[in-house]
């Protein structure tokens, strides 16, 4: 569905003049994401180890995913709208892939202490590695993520803290 849009996107620009761009965004992760969602493995997982609560894995950890600290995912959207050049297609996120173990690891570095992980079975769905090439967006306007993993990560974990704090309130 998403690729469709970009090809009617594609059409009203040929035939129309439309003037747009699209921004392929990585995995966002941040302040007011929601912990309780099916997605947003850095939150979910980040507010389960917190609550001290299992976490579920699909598969064995291993899948690659790109992840951007979405102050820096704005930053490079807000930073788009004086973008007049041809390119019309960019990707956002850091251009960094890491493991789901590997977050998982730098998640329990960042509270101190180890969670308990339950590996499920592998979903059929799940690519092994998505990294997004930045390339282009950084060649356009500049642009490059300042957060760094462990860094987001902490800045998550306080906005998580806080707000586990108001809902015991």
């Amino acid at each position: 569905s998403k690729l469709t849009i970009e090809k009617f996107l594609a059409f009203f620009h040929h035939h129309g003049g439309l003037d747009y761009n699209i921004l392929r965004l990585s995995n966002p992760y941040g302040k007011y994401q929601d912990p309780n969602a099916k997605q947003g493995a850095i939150s979910v997982f980040l507010n389960k180890i917190l609550n001290r609560k299992p976490i579920e894995i699909w598969g064995d950890g291993s899948v690659v995913r790109d992840f951007i600290y979405i102050s820096d995912a704005i930053d490079a959207m807000v930073k788009m709208l004086d973008y007049k050049g041809d390119n019309r297609i960019f990707n956002i996120g850091s251009g960094i892939g890491h493991s789901i173990n590997e977050i998982i690891s730098f998640i329990e570095s960042v509270v101190g202490y180890s969670s308990v992980r339950r590996y499920m079975n592998r979903r059929s769905i799940d690519v092994p590695v998505n990294i997004l090439d930045i390339t282009r967006i950084q060649e356009a306007i500049g642009w490059k993520p300042i957060t760094n993993i462990k860094d987001g990560i902490c800045k998550t974990k306080l906005y998580l803290k806080n707000l586990n704090n108001k809902e015991k309130l």
